[in-house]
């Protein structure tokens, strides 16, 4: 390496350090602060309440005006009963915290500049370069026989063969052809990293190998009691991440995709994660059968 490119580098490095900087004023600190003067002034339980009753009014409105429910609205009512001011505040006094939002808001600046986030806008082709893993589909179950026979496959294939699963519950009320699934990805709280105080969000750690990742899988389905005949359909993200960096899905994100193509991309979560606004969507969007 020559020493003007040593240059560029050190430059690049500096470039992005001081653009963290600001994201991390901007973006934890504020939040901090914020739930910070709620705990503070007393106002914790009548914030959350008017959070909830915010989002009830948008969806009454959203239903009266055939109108999509707001997004924000409605991820930070969902967001505030499960993890309220206090449970901020209480991170504050937390290194992994800190080092957990450095790394991620550095992480943020450089995918920008590798992975552009219009590579999975809203109306942009299902990237050829996601992959996944296979854990539980209607046929096929990764942990049914002692040996793993673990496949990896291209997101788009799925969306190709025209391969729709009907959730039951769901696809019963709305008679939609739509195939359900979920991509497990790194964890957003795990209990060796930014853990919660509360066992019940943080007790599986960072992922170290695929073998960890697939065993958080394989708790999940068995927590929550998912089998085949459920027709839901779960994969794992491949462990360099790069699905989920392709989709910025991290903690959570809702998406649609159909003919290679994402019609709806959900705002990310927890503040912008909104099942409403998703249900809005597939109701004028997605075709009866």
């Amino acid at each position: 390496m020559s020493l003007f490119q040593h240059f560029v580098k050190l430059k690049n490095e500096s470039i992005d350090i001081i653009l963290t900087i600001k994201r991390m004023l901007v973006r934890p600190v504020m939040m901090v602060l914020h739930s910070l003067w709620i705990v503070i002034t007393l106002q914790e339980k009548s914030w959350i309440e008017n959070k909830k009753k915010l989002a009830e009014i948008d969806r009454n409105n959203s239903s009266s005006n055939d109108e999509m429910p707001n997004e924000l609205i409605q991820g930070t009512a969902f967001t505030a009963g499960l993890c309220p001011p206090s449970l901020a505040v209480r991170s504050l006094f937390s290194v992994n915290f800190w080092i957990f939002y450095w790394n991620l808001e550095y992480q943020r600046i450089k995918l920008s500049r590798n992975l552009p986030a219009y590579l999975t806008s809203q109306g942009a082709k299902v990237p050829n370069t996601a992959q996944i893993i296979p854990v539980l589909t209607k046929k096929f179950y990764l942990f049914d026989n002692d040996k793993i026979n673990m496949e990896i496959i291209k997101l788009r294939s799925l969306i190709k063969d025209k391969h729709f699963i009907k959730l039951s519950d769901y696809y019963n009320e709305l008679n939609y052809p739509i195939d359900f699934m979920i991509i497990y990805i790194e964890e957003a709280h795990a209990s060796d990293g930014w853990k919660f105080d509360r066992p019940k969000y943080s007790f599986i750690k960072n992922h170290k190998n695929i073998q960890d990742r697939l065993n958080a899988v394989k708790m999940l389905i068995e927590i929550t009691n998912i089998t085949k005949e459920n027709h839901l359909s779960i994969y794992s993200d491949t462990m360099d991440n790069h699905t989920n960096h392709l989709f910025r899905a991290w903690p959570e994100r809702l998406y649609v995709l159909h003919n290679d193509q994402i019609l709806y991309q959900g705002q990310p979560g927890p503040s912008g994660y909104s099942i409403p606004t998703l249900d809005y969507f597939l109701k004028r969007n997605v075709k009866k059968q």
